[in-house]
């Protein structure tokens, strides 16, 4: 077994397949590879040069909220009326500037598998604007989702990649703090979630990550400027989980951030918190955006889509 998962075999919670990525699967990671060394870790990649049209099955709406916070509200069209449950989605990018292609671009994969209205919050990026700037930007959209757009913290999904657990998970904790309701669901995808680094599969997986098997001190350095990272606005691993929302992980086992997920469902268990984690083998870091019309990544957003009902 893998030495990542032995303490956590047992679980009830943790689905891990072992089956092999099929030839056709692992015929993308020569490409993954070449697009990483186009979008380095490190700031300045704008990525504007993507396509940037809305399906035909769904409308978007670019909106400033009163602070100043930038969001795509997607829509589709052949939405049931009766449904009130929308998305508020929080992008991943390693908190840095040019991020939003990739905000749009998962968006979108996430409207046409899910079926929701979603949200998709834009914040400031490092290098020009540390923490907590991003954690507040996020605070701020999801107050204009509740407040002005009247979407209850009841039929709100919140969802997000890679750093944008970080800013999720950090504003749950501080929704707690400031004694208001919570969303209904979390789904996190690759969550990037401990920058102590603490956790086994920093190192047990440098070598097998093929787009994040690279030190990220640097980054971690520029995003929080000395703070300490054991507070749980930057790392919520430290969070007190009790009474968050139940939350659904996903990440592969070749994944640098696997122990994050790990670590931090097991805590979410323990604080009573229903969870529940799939994790894939042989893929990569968020598989589900990078490359949606793989099967594995059809199958995961079936799981997830049947776990949010």
């Amino acid at each position: 077994m893998n030495p990542l998962f032995e303490d956590y075999k047992d679980k009830p919670w943790l689905t891990h397949t072992e089956t092999e990525p099929s030839r056709e699967t692992k015929d993308w990671i020569p490409r993954l590879i070449e697009l990483s060394k186009q979008y380095p870790i490190a700031p300045g990649n704008e990525l504007e040069y993507f396509d940037d049209s809305t399906p035909d099955s769904m409308t978007r709406e670019d909106i400033r909220t009163p602070g100043g916070v930038l969001i795509y509200k997607y829509t589709p069209k052949n939405l049931d009326p009766a449904e009130k449950r929308i998305i508020y989605y929080v992008h991943g990018g390693g908190f840095m500037r040019g991020n939003t292609y990739w905000c749009r671009s998962n968006a979108i994969h996430q409207v046409l598998n899910f079926g929701l209205p979603l949200y998709a919050v834009t914040y400031r990026y490092i290098p020009e604007f540390k923490y907590p700037a991003g954690l507040d930007d996020t605070e701020d959209g999801y107050n204009y989702v509740v407040n002005e757009r009247g979407n209850a913290p009841s039929d709100i999904i919140m969802t997000g990649e890679s750093a944008g657990p970080t800013y999720m998970l950090a504003l749950c904790g501080r929704l707690k703090r400031q004694g208001r309701e919570l969303p209904q669901r979390l789904v996190v995808m690759s969550g990037f979630l401990d920058y102590t680094f603490q956790g086994a599969s920093y190192r047990y997986n440098l070598d097998k990550d093929i787009l994040f098997g690279v030190p990220m001190e640097e980054t971690v350095h520029v995003y929080t400027d000395e703070a300490d990272a054991t507070n749980p606005d930057i790392s919520p691993i430290y969070s007190d989980f009790t009474g968050f929302p139940p939350a659904f992980f996903v990440v592969d086992d070749t994944e640098v951030f696997v122990s994050d997920t790990l670590t931090c469902a097991d805590k979410m268990d323990k604080a009573g918190i229903p969870v529940k984690v799939y994790i894939t083998h042989g893929l990569w870091h968020c598989f589900q955006f990078e490359t949606p019309d793989i099967e594995e990544s059809k199958f995961v957003y079936k799981e997830m889509k049947a776990w949010l009902g």
